[in-house]
């Protein structure tokens, strides 16, 4: 199983590097100028959830124009989610997501893309690494992930309350 994870981790890898290829202009942003926010993050957890859609209100309450996209493993049919998601079932078996959603975030120029997701979640990273956002903004501590412009750890790294305020703190 671990050779398994690990020949997933190395294909995942070499084509974000491979996808990264073409160079985009890459400058900071804070939350006030920018005017298109992307946010990914992970949907298993309904309180979270509930807390970064109430972010997101508060940013369209500035005029911004903001795009959410949830990941979650597994569908959970008969629940209805506020916000566009993706799952296991949409992404290959190294964790690329395909078209549809994750597509349109992998070819939007938003000023700014937040990944609330603190944990290794392949299809979020793949997205977050090739998208020709101006500025990256990630929550995950991985040394060898280089797919963030800035990167915000934080001692209480799960708590959504404590990013959401982190990022507001770094981001004025």
């Amino acid at each position: 199983m671990q050779i398994l994870q690990f020949i997933r981790r190395l294909i995942f890898r070499f084509l974000v590097r491979r996808k990264q290829t073409h160079l985009i202009s890459r400058r900071p942003v804070t939350l006030a100028a920018a005017r298109q926010i992307g946010i990914l993050f992970n949907a298993e957890n309904v309180a979270e959830n509930d807390r970064i859609t109430a972010f997101a209100a508060d940013l369209k309450a500035m005029h911004k124009e903001v795009q959410l996209l949830g990941y979650m493993p597994k569908r959970e049919f008969g629940f209805h989610y506020p916000f566009p998601f993706i799952c296991d079932k949409d992404t290959t078996w190294y964790g690329k997501p395909g078209g549809g959603t994750a597509g349109f975030f992998m070819r939007s120029p938003f000023d700014l893309l937040i990944n609330f997701s603190t944990g290794e979640c392949l299809p979020l990273e793949y997205i977050a690494a090739t998208s020709p956002a101006a500025f990256r903004v990630g929550f995950n501590k991985e040394v060898e992930n280089a797919n963030y412009d800035l990167i915000l750890i934080s001692a209480e790294n799960k708590d959504i309350s404590n990013l959401i305020r982190n990022l507001e703190n770094y981001l004025q």
